[in-house]
């Protein structure tokens, strides 16, 4: 009977331990179907920190000296100015202006802003000025934006950059459309500062140019002939910063000093064969003053920058070596040191690049398309060309003594990045369009300058050695022309924009 008992209660506790298992894990399976799980995040990249400085103070008011000859009053003749302005003026002056054609010219506003001069200026097609104002600093640069505030580039003073290369800036500012101050920002200090030019993003940021001033050793030691450095000491690497103006933080960076090759000493960083690299830049190609011979501190001179959204490049132009760069703003800043990473898995290395293969061993002089080119840029979506790049080609006091304006299809690929054939230079070796006035309309604007295309297909050309614009039609007709009138003042435009005359900045201004 024990025995009967003790085996049933033994029955009884396995059936129960089984059903206590068995609901244990049903429970578990429910509470595994009823609950997600948790939501895995994504690695947060370290904030980056640069070593260059921020603030918003721009210090005192301050005006770069215009240079020498672009001081001169109205009816000053070419053969008394200083030699090297007087030949370039001389080109396709004391030629009379053409009248407007009303019916080609495109509706509009100019934008105007004079070097040396604090005020900028809005000028219709009647030649009258619509609009004045000025912000707390002389201006450079002046762009308007699309929500009523305009956007400057200014002088801060430096002792350091200030006469080692012309273009230097150091304060940028935005205004809003009542004429306040939105924020500012100096980009200037002993080791950098910004010159030339800006784009502001979608999002707020500035995309600026800099100079990065390192010593003459460290570029020997990347490579560089020791008899082709300054004989100060120095060196000016060109970069780009990436800064959020409202926490003066610098959140990317690339530099042109990660992006180099070189065949001059096996015994040195960056040492390869030049024409096997077109992604990178030879450190040796030397940019010598004409009247001395010797080698200056501003290197590459980038005179220009564009940004494309759609496939998230920049566009940059470098003056004294008559070639224009693509490069990834997708990478990260420490791809952006690298040579691979980003959206196109080249790191900071060259997209592409075109204008002067002789740089890259892959031609020669007679393959040369561009000469001290300034403002390239993409042409905009919805207008004549779109997505063509235009530039001003400047042209060369020896090689060629002439401006014209060029246009050409870039060699894109489907995923955004660019052909290339073998080991042949980047395409095209023809233009698609270009603005090449024959005398008596020739003209030489040996430095700054630039062009922009219009909603009518038109293009406005600024020849800004002479502080003249010209709009010309597609098949080259002068349809409207402007001088500055230069009493007393210099007489030179870095930079020209035409804008609708309902844009927001343009009624703001007019109304202030």
């Amino acid at each position: 009977m024990y025995a009967q008992d003790h085996r049933l209660k033994l029955l009884v506790v396995l059936i129960s331990t089984f059903v206590g298992i068995s609901a244990c894990e049903r429970v578990a399976v429910v509470h595994e179907k009823d609950v997600a799980p948790e939501p895995q995040k994504e690695p947060q990249r370290p904030v980056y920190v640069s070593a260059k400085k921020v603030s918003s103070d721009c210090g005192v008011e301050y005006v770069a000296p215009p240079p020498p000859g672009f001081a001169e009053a109205r009816g000053v003749e070419t053969k008394d100015m200083p030699p090297p302005m007087a030949g370039p003026m001389a080109v396709g002056a004391g030629r009379e202006q053409v009248e407007t054609d009303w019916d080609q010219v495109s509706p509009g506003v100019v934008l105007i802003e004079p070097n040396s001069v604090k005020e900028t200026w809005l000028v219709n097609n009647k030649k009258e000025t619509v609009a004045a104002f000025e912000g707390d600093n002389y201006t450079g640069l002046t762009e308007l934006l699309s929500d009523g505030s305009r956007i400057s580039s200014g002088y801060a003073r430096t002792d350091v950059f200030e006469k080692g290369g012309g273009g230097f800036r150091g304060c940028i500012e935005e205004y809003a459309a009542d004429g306040s101050l939105v924020w500012r920002m100096n980009l200037s200090t002993d080791e950098y500062i910004h010159h030339h030019d800006f784009v502001k993003l979608d999002n707020g940021n500035i995309l600026a140019i800099v100079w990065e001033k390192v010593s003459a050793d460290e570029v020997v030691s990347q490579g560089r002939n020791p008899e082709d450095v300054s004989e100060s000491g120095e060196f000016w690497y060109d970069a780009v910063i990436e800064v959020n103006p409202t926490t003066l933080q610098i959140v990317w960076e690339w530099s042109m000093r990660h992006h180099l090759v070189q065949d001059f000493d096996p015994g040195k960083a960056n040492y390869g064969v030049v024409a096997d690299h077109p992604e990178l830049f030879d450190i040796n190609i030397v940019d010598r003053n004409e009247a001395t011979g010797k080698v200056g501190k501003d290197w590459t001179h980038i005179n220009a920058i564009d940004y494309n959204p759609e496939l998230d490049q920049i566009l940059l132009s470098s003056n004294h070596f008559s070639e224009i760069w693509i490069i990834d703003h997708s990478t990260t800043p420490m791809e952006a040191m690298a040579h691979s990473g980003g959206r196109y898995g080249k790191g900071g290395d060259f997209l592409y690049r075109w204008g002067n293969p002789e740089n890259y061993d892959r031609g020669t002089a007679d393959d040369r398309m561009l000469y001290n080119q300034h403002d390239p840029q993409w042409i905009d979506a919805g207008l004549q060309g779109e997505g063509h790049i235009m530039v001003f080609n400047n042209g060369d006091r020896k090689l060629r003594p002439y401006s014209t304006v060029v246009e050409f299809a870039l060699p894109l690929k489907d995923d955004g990045s660019y052909e290339l054939t073998g080991n042949q230079p980047y395409a095209p070796q023809s233009l698609a369009w270009e603005y090449n006035p024959q005398p008596p309309e020739r003209f030489f604007s040996f430095f700054i300058s630039g062009a922009q295309r219009l909603v009518n297909g038109n293009t406005l050309v600024n020849q800004g050695a002479g502080a003249q614009l010209r709009e010309v039609t597609p098949a080259g007709e002068i349809v409207w022309e402007y001088e500055y009138p230069r009493d007393d003042a210099p007489h030179m435009f870095f930079r020209a924009n035409k804008y609708p005359e309902d844009h927001p900045a343009v009624i703001g201004l007019m109304n202030q």
